[in-house]
């Protein structure tokens, strides 16, 4: 059987696009160094059967093509649309258990020939909360940020700016950037009035997307608010969704403490996009700054994992890691996993309960990873593996994870506390979540997260004192949690 994990032209030190004669050669070589009549190290033997299988492979047109395609499908070759790792926390199963459970921890990045590829245009538009609320100190920063985010386009990017309050209204219609001073004079001249409603600002600013819209195009609207909609936030989620079906994403950002969380979590969750808690007007900069970065770097978009179990296996829980901690809806097969960018991975861990298998190696899952991918003009372009393990008489069931993935799983426990803290208040049992939170805290500690586990502390004290929580230390827990993944204090 061929096996695609096993770099053959690594073992004879050739190129993928070598040609016969050049595989014959450089087998010749390496079988005249590494016999084992003119060689005596520990080793030896195994490296030279190794090379004999590579070229036994390599020299067959038939066996080369269908090894090459299996490091296409795999991630592993130059060509590959994808680059795909994934990595279990057991290396052997236990024979005949009725249920046992072991975790994946994958990584996906863009395909080894775009790192380097110069960046598509973007289609942006800017949708600014101009409600009264943001009268003073955040309209004047989100104004100067938003100025400095045109001085970072170039005259290709498309760009429209958009304000709403109870009302929406065009500032700067949807063009090509050629006059940057221009565009910056009409966000100078923005006011503050009215009330909010998110959905007349969604709704602008994708009708300004729309006018250049391009299938294979990086198009995105940037939605900035500090404060609440009422009575259209479905409204606001369909929107999201057919934004989806677009190919528009769109990113939210909220401002200080009275903004809706949940509302523009699943609006940047539904469209692919990314959402932020910005604590201080001071911050805003940064994070539109990041965004633009992480979208002139844009490769993919729409990706998904598509699981399918075979053989009584189950997915019992899925979470995106990078670049936050999320839970991942399992709509039948399919696991969303958003954009790709062509600088850094998605990430992710999954938990399986397998059922019971005899002795020898199973196959427990067939996986797709599919996505769109402008630079290619490829819809669905897609990589497949099979997840097979192999069931020992000897595996011993309590052999810890590799620390890498026990750190992960350590993350996501904490952001299951702080989801669980909700919920609880959400039924009332403030007992409950009083405490869930002193025991996140108590964990924060030890992971050396003392800002975090200060504010979970307080927050704890102050809903055993008055079964409420403050918006301010709510979100600073929920965000901060979700962005654990990044390396701790103790492994900094």
């Amino acid at each position: 059987m061929i096996n695609p994990d096993i770099d053959y032209y690594a073992l004879l030190n050739i190129a993928p696009d070598a040609t016969a004669d050049e595989i014959r050669a450089a087998y010749r070589q390496s079988a005249r160094q590494l016999h084992p009549d003119m060689q005596d190290k520990q080793g030896t033997s195994l490296l030279f059967r190794q090379v004999q299988e590579a070229y036994e492979i390599l020299s067959d047109a038939s066996k080369r093509a269908a090894y090459d395609q299996g490091r296409i499908e795999a991630g592993l070759s130059p060509q590959s649309v994808f680059q795909w790792k994934m990595q279990p926390s057991r290396t052997a199963l236990s024979v005949d258990i009725a249920e046992q459970v072991v975790y994946l921890l994958f990584d996906v990045a863009a395909g080894p020939a775009e790192t380097n590829k110069r960046r598509q245009p973007l289609n942006l538009c800017v949708a600014l909360d101009r409600s009264t609320s943001m009268q003073g100190s955040r309209l004047e920063q989100t104004k100067a940020s938003a100025q400095r985010m045109i001085d970072s386009l170039s005259d290709e990017d498309t760009l429209g700016i958009v304000t709403f309050s109870d009302k929406a209204e065009v500032v700067w219609p949807s063009q090509l950037l050629t006059d940057p001073i221009k565009a910056k004079a009409k966000v100078s001249a923005i006011q503050a009035s009215g009330g909010t409603e998110i959905l007349q600002g969604l709704v602008a600013g994708l009708a300004e997307i729309e006018k250049r819209r391009k299938a294979y195009a990086v198009n995105h609207l940037i939605l900035l608010t500090d404060g609440q909609t009422y009575g259209d936030e479905e409204r606001c989620l369909a929107t999201a969704e057919l934004a989806a079906k677009n190919r528009v994403g769109i990113s939210a950002m909220g401002i200080g403490e009275d903004w809706n969380d949940t509302l523009l979590d699943a609006i940047a969750t539904r469209s692919g996009g990314l959402s932020h808690y910005i604590a201080s007007t001071g911050e805003i900069q940064h994070f539109l700054r990041e965004r633009l970065q992480g979208l002139s770097s844009a490769y993919a978009d729409n990706v998904r994992l598509i699981f399918k179990p075979i053989n009584g296996t189950r997915l019992k829980s899925a979470f995106k890691l990078s670049p936050y901690i999320e839970r991942l809806p399992f709509d039948g097969e399919t696991l969303p996993l958003g954009s790709l960018q062509s600088d850094t991975s998605i990430s992710g861990i999954m938990e399986l309960v397998v059922g019971p298998h005899g002795v020898g190696a199973h196959r427990l899952a067939q996986m797709e990873l599919v996505g769109n991918i402008a630079s290619r003009q490829l819809d669905d372009a897609q990589l497949r593996q099979d997840v097979t393990f192999p069931f020992d008489l000897q595996a011993n069931p309590n052999t810890p994870a590799p620390p890498h993935i026990l750190s992960a799983l350590a993350k996501v426990t904490i952001f299951q506390m702080q989801e669980g803290a909700l919920q609880a208040l959400e039924k009332g049992d403030v007992a409950g979540a009083t405490h869930r939170l002193e025991t996140m805290a108590t964990r924060l500690l030890d992971m050396g997260e003392h800002q975090l586990a200060r504010a979970a502390l307080l927050e704890a004290g102050r809903l055993a004192r008055s079964g409420n929580l403050s918006p301010a230390g709510r979100k600073a827990i929920k965000y901060g949690t979700r962005s654990l993944i990044l390396a701790s204090p103790k492994e900094r």
